[in-house]
């Protein structure tokens, strides 16, 4: 699991990685520098997808989270194993998953992923 002090000793840090740290620190200012304009983020638009993520970064915060961690989980549906980003709540420990559609270094797309992890797929209620 990563902590964004972790990132913040690299002496190069990526466009990625400069998402992923805005998500750590819950900065929706931040989010709207970094991410870019012509991207239909999760098929909401950018500032939509933002203003989710800020109501979850104030649910965060409410639950007593400064910050989130990062670690890696595996998409179990539609993006099949693929990687996906899963922030952690510094107290709460209650997360949520990205999916971050990245080709050739560059991102394409970001959206909520609800199926990583261990899910009990025998017990669906």
């Amino acid at each position: 699991m990563q902590e964004i002090k972790d990132f913040k000793k690299s002496e190069t840090i990526d466009s990625t990685t400069e998402i992923w740290m805005a998500i750590m620190s819950m900065d929706p200012y931040l989010l709207n520098q970094l991410l870019d304009d012509e991207i239909d983020y999760e098929d909401i638009g950018k500032q939509k997808f933002i203003k989710k993520l800020n109501d979850r970064f104030q649910n965060h915060r409410t639950l007593g989270d400064s910050e989130l961690l990062l670690d890696l989980d595996h998409c179990k549906s539609c993006n099949c194993d693929q990687p996906i980003c899963k922030f952690i709540g510094n107290v709460s420990g209650k997360h949520f998953g990205l999916y971050f559609d990245i080709q050739k270094g560059k991102i394409m797309d970001i959206y909520h992923c609800n199926w990583y992890g261990n899910i009990d797929f025998s017990n669906p209620f």
